[in-house]
């Protein structure tokens, strides 16, 4: 964790509790911790190079900083700092989200800054690995997307239909300056050699979408949908569409849990090449004992490039075995073994086409 992190968690909370705290109330301060490794047992890297055939602790390590605050009866500000090793071996501390909110009646909320991007069942809260059960959310269906957030505004619609709650939550915006992971076949045409680990900027413009949940003491069903306009310089690509669609549930029901989830991604035009059409799902399902919580997960990533477009989907299967320990209030421990099936000729989310791999990871999450 290096010194800018330090320094933006300190400017933080000085801002909260020194000369300006007379402008805000409840001021509420949370954190977040994951220490994991992680270790391949294949040469194979994946294909964003932080699991190889070494113990490595790049992939599963994040510190995070939560702070909100009451501006007035109705208005409120939250914001989170994040330390992570999202792209490279440099542990860097960044502004992740922040918003403003207004309350426009007693169920609904206007929210106006960087927010998070509601594409799955656990994207308000996924750097925060103690909210889940795995050490990583299914790769096959996460990956898909490397947008988190997003420069806009929403609206949170809450309705109670007896013991059920409904959520609509209309969004729209932008995310621009975003980092995605070239893929392996194009980097001859950026004049890399294979094997190398690149990120290139896009933009995301004109961005709407909707989130629609449905959730009681038990159970969340939750769908949404997205359309945006895509351009990336390195690559040529120059406002090309984008869908993006998601179904999802999860249960906590007599110490069983569930979790599934499926999602469809198209593009059109030259930015299909680089960012190809693809769908994927997975289902996990966990039986809790004391402070155990054994679970399985099965999951596939799979190539929807049924038009005959430009670009190459990546493919695999993947069957993980975990196990969560609490360790008291606020702390967990977790260990997976994940066994990893690139489809036959294809590279899956590897650097390169390989058979069949194991992960092996092991990580401690707390709240703070």
């Amino acid at each position: 964790m290096n010194k800018r992190f330090y320094l933006a968690v300190a400017a933080t909370l000085l801002l909260a509790r020194g000369g300006l705290a007379f402008a805000v109330e409840n001021i509420e301060i949370n954190g977040f911790l994951t220490v994991g490794a992680a270790r391949s047992s294949s040469s194979t890297d994946s294909q964003n190079g932080n699991i190889t055939d070494s113990v490595n602790f790049d992939q599963n390590t994040r510190a995070g900083i939560q702070v909100s605050a009451d501006i007035n009866d109705r208005m409120s500000v939250t914001a989170q700092l994040l330390g992570t090793n999202r792209e490279d071996d440099n542990f860097d501390a960044t502004f992740d989200w922040g918003y403003i909110s207004y309350a426009m009646t007693e169920n609904m909320d206007i929210r106006g800054g960087k927010i998070k991007f509601p594409t799955f069942l656990v994207s308000d809260y996924i750097e925060v690995g103690y909210a889940y059960p795995w050490i990583r959310p299914p790769a096959e269906v996460y990956s898909s997307n490397p947008i988190t957030a997003i420069s806009g505004a929403d609206v949170l619609f809450r309705v109670q239909l007896g013991a059920t709650d409904l959520l609509v939550q209309p969004y729209f915006g932008v995310a621009n300056d975003q980092d995605a992971l070239v893929p392996q076949e194009v980097l001859p045409a950026l004049g890399l050699n294979p094997g190398t680990v690149k990120y290139e900027n896009f933009d995301a413009k004109d961005m709407a979408g909707i989130n629609v949940a449905l959730s009681n003491s038990f159970a969340t069903v939750r769908a949404g949908y997205l359309q945006t306009k895509v351009s990336a310089s390195a690559f040529g690509v120059n406002n090309e569409d984008v869908s993006f669609w998601s179904v999802g549930a999860n249960l906590d029901w007599n110490n069983i849990i569930g979790y599934g989830e499926y999602f469809q991604r198209d593009i059109d035009g030259m930015a299909n090449a680089f960012f190809p059409n693809q769908k994927g799902w997975y289902g996990t399902l966990g039986y809790r004992i004391n402070r155990f919580l054994p679970h399985i997960t099965y999951a596939q990533l799979l190539d929807d490039n049924s038009n005959n477009d430009p670009g190459t989907g990546l493919e695999q299967d993947s069957l993980t075995l975990g196990l969560r320990y609490e360790l008291g209030a606020g702390a967990a421990l977790k260990m997976e073994a994940e066994r990893v099936k690139p489809k036959s000729g294809t590279r899956g989310l590897f650097m390169e086409p390989t058979g069949d791999i194991n992960i092996y990871s092991v990580a401690v999450d707390v709240i703070f």
